[in-house]
């Protein structure tokens, strides 16, 4: 609802893509913990914790989307290179946060996809690419608490520290959700005024 269709023009499918990176993972998650109460044993865990991980790598995979359009909009010649190639980067993230056999394994896996996403704002940062001039610093803020989010929940903290005190309330994996939300609002901000930017900007003739 906070999307301005009708300013986006020829690039409103960027702002679908990116509606359902904002949407997939909470409902992955909200479907998980939802149906966690399953007798059906590990079978049914295994499918209900890939849905889950689906969300996060649809988010990790559109969301970078209209970044990279937007980080390369005057350079027609690479954007489509670097859109297929961080597209098939995710799926072999993808397949390698599904397969993984333990939280830590699934983090790492996600590892090259932020490393690519780096990459392209360390070019917008040296002025090698272009975007709405407040996106940035939204879209640093994103990975980061992502970030955070990701080792809290590996390390378990703050359980660790007392086990049995955090079982209902202010347990790492309520904290990581909270975190991933603030990161979902961030890519947000950041995407918005981008995809505007990039609808009115005309890029420089050669």
């Amino acid at each position: 609802m906070t999307m301005p269709w009708g300013q986006l023009g020829k690039d409103g499918w960027l702002g679908g893509t990116h509606c359902v990176a904002c949407l997939a993972p909470p409902a992955g998650s909200v479907l998980y913990h939802l149906f966690m109460c399953h007798q059906g044993g590990s079978p049914v865990y295994a499918r209900l914790l890939a849905l889950d991980m689906c969300g996060v790598c649809l988010v990790n995979t559109l969301g970078a989307l209209p970044i990279i359009h937007c980080t390369l909009a005057c350079r027609p010649w690479l954007r489509p290179a670097a859109l297929v190639g961080y597209t098939v980067l995710s799926g072999v993230a993808g397949w390698r946060a599904l397969t993984a056999p333990s939280t830590s394994a699934r983090l790492r896996a996600f590892s090259w996809q932020a490393a690519a996403r780096l990459l392209v704002f360390g070019a917008r940062g040296m002025g090698l690419g272009s975007g709405a001039p407040g996106s940035l610093p939204c879209y640093l803020r994103m990975d980061a608490l992502a970030l955070l989010g990701g080792l809290v929940n590996v390390a378990r903290l703050p359980e660790r520290w007392g086990p049995g005190r955090f079982d209902y309330w202010g347990n790492s994996h309520q904290i990581m959700h909270l975190l991933s939300v603030g990161s979902i609002l961030q890519l947000h901000a950041g995407v918005v005024p981008d995809l505007l930017w990039a609808a009115h900007h005309a890029c420089p003739v050669d």
